[in-house]
């Protein structure tokens, strides 16, 4: 059992770095998709990919290194766990990015965008409403930025775990 909860760690956390290079990536995709939309895509796509990418990695870490079985609350522990590293990772390139290049760049660019749409009297509702969301965020700090986004990935990867746990989990057959 210790060397299970050992091998589930140390996979989590080679699995967790992997997935948080990945969002380092995804993430620089989205001020590069203000500016030139087919990023954008590519940056949604990738974010519904999150989910089973982690499920490609829990189910290799079941055939692999747990011999096809793995129980409910050990998948759950070693996906949450590959949410949670991935995210302090994510966190420190969210950190250095508010901190040293984004300058404003990113409200900037919504608030243009907001701008074009602000004489449609369909949008006049939502668009306010946005407006007043993107006044507040423009007031945080990048490390409040950085808590605000970190506390979102491991909230996420709360939710997301419990239904790729009970996909992954394989008990041992009776025979």
């Amino acid at each position: 059992m210790a060397q299970l909860h050992n091998n589930l760690q140390q996979t989590a956390m080679l699995y967790g770095t992997y997935m948080g290079i990945f969002w380092i990536f995804k993430f620089a995709l989205l001020p590069i998709g203000l500016v030139f939309s087919p990023c954008a895509l590519l940056f949604l796509l990738l974010t519904c990919a999150v989910p089973v990418i982690v499920f490609l990695m829990t189910r290799s870490f079941r055939d692999k290194q747990c011999e096809g079985e793995l129980s409910f609350f050990s998948a759950l522990v070693f996906t949450f766990q590959i949410y949670l590293f991935a995210s302090i990772l994510t966190a420190i390139g969210h950190y250095l990015y508010f901190q040293f290049l984004d300058n404003g760049f990113i409200y900037t660019q919504i608030q243009a965008q907001l701008d074009v749409l602000k004489d449609e009297p369909s949008m006049k509702a939502q668009i306010s409403q946005i407006t007043h969301a993107m006044d507040i965020l423009r007031g945080l700090s990048p490390i409040q930025l950085t808590m605000q986004l970190l506390s979102q990935n491991i909230f996420y990867g709360i939710i997301f775990s419990l239904p790729i746990a009970m996909l992954t989990m394989r008990r041992k057959s009776r025979r």
